[in-house]
């Protein structure tokens, strides 16, 4: 998965305005790991 495409679902994710744009300066391997913690965290509040 591309950056930008991390990018796009990590800020779909929260219901806010908070400016998330400094999420640009991680690198695609940590955004990785972030969307993977958070789906993760959804999964789990979801049982």
């Amino acid at each position: 998965m591309s950056k930008e495409q991390l990018l796009e679902i990590i800020q779909s994710i929260p219901n806010t305005d908070i400016d998330l744009s400094f999420l640009v300066q991680l690198e695609e391997s940590e955004l990785e790991i972030l969307v993977a913690g958070i789906r993760d965290r959804i999964d789990q509040l979801g049982k």
